[in-house]
């Protein structure tokens, strides 16, 4: 019968540093995803106050950071003390939300239950119309108006037949692919349209609390079984 491996000094101080981390982490997640967040949505707000304080250098390279994550188009972004912030209204308004909700969760964290996929279904609509309303205006500039809706039409009939022989049977997911055909006809009969500051952070901000909502409380039930499993490494019963 062969022995069991026994770990060597180095082996073991590896494994209980992990494990200290692993359980600091777990203890402690909602504080540093919180920092995280509120880093991510902190350091484009600061970029314009720190142009405008004469820090252009540093703000620039927030500025070209965030590039990569945002259109920055002026025309939809804040600007503060005359200088753009670096992302735009809707992002502003989704990181803001799920910063705001991640501080707002820890009175909750024990109570709340993730909210239901089919209800964060519905929480990103508007978002989705928004958003997809005015971006597919040049595109009617382009190609015909019945093209694009009868294109609509078409993917909004298949993802139905989709939905429907897979058993889908929760009005919100047949609410979500309706809206691809709503909302070409709509640009079909009103013309392009652009949004608004206040459209783009209200639809923002309600999908980054019902991210937060979904989220978080799915985290919290995880970490709870990782704290209870080191636990049971550590301290075996019996």
């Amino acid at each position: 019968m062969s022995q069991p491996h026994s770990l060597s000094p180095m082996e073991e101080k590896l494994t209980v540093g992990i494990n200290r981390f692993t359980d600091h982490f777990s203890r402690h997640w909602l504080f540093w995803v919180n920092m995280m967040s509120g880093t991510f949505v902190g350091l484009p707000i600061l970029a314009p106050i720190l142009a405008a304080f004469g820090a252009e250098k540093v703000a620039l390279v927030i500025f070209r950071a965030y590039k990569i994550t945002c259109h920055q188009l002026p025309e939809r972004s804040y600007f503060i003390f005359g200088h753009q912030v670096a992302i735009c209204h809707r992002c502003v308004g989704i990181w803001g939300a799920f910063f705001i909700g991640g501080l707002l969760f820890a009175l909750v964290r024990h109570q709340l239950r993730p909210m239901p996929f089919h209800w964060w279904i519905v929480a990103i609509i508007p978002a989705g119309v928004d958003g997809g309303t005015q971006l597919v205006g040049p595109l009617y500039e382009l190609i015909s108006p019945w093209i694009l809706t009868g294109f609509a039409i078409v993917v909004w009939v298949s993802l139905t037949v989709i939905l429907y022989t897979q058993g889908v049977r929760r009005w919100q997911y047949y609410l979500f692919v309706l809206m691809f055909p709503v909302s070409m006809i709509f640009v079909h009969l009103t013309g392009t349209r652009v949004s608004n500051w206040e459209l783009r952070s209200v639809t923002g901000s309600l999908w980054g609390l019902a991210n937060v909502w979904l989220i978080f409380p799915m985290l919290e039930e995880t970490f709870a079984e990782v704290r209870a499993d080191l636990a049971q490494k550590t301290h075996p019963v019996g």
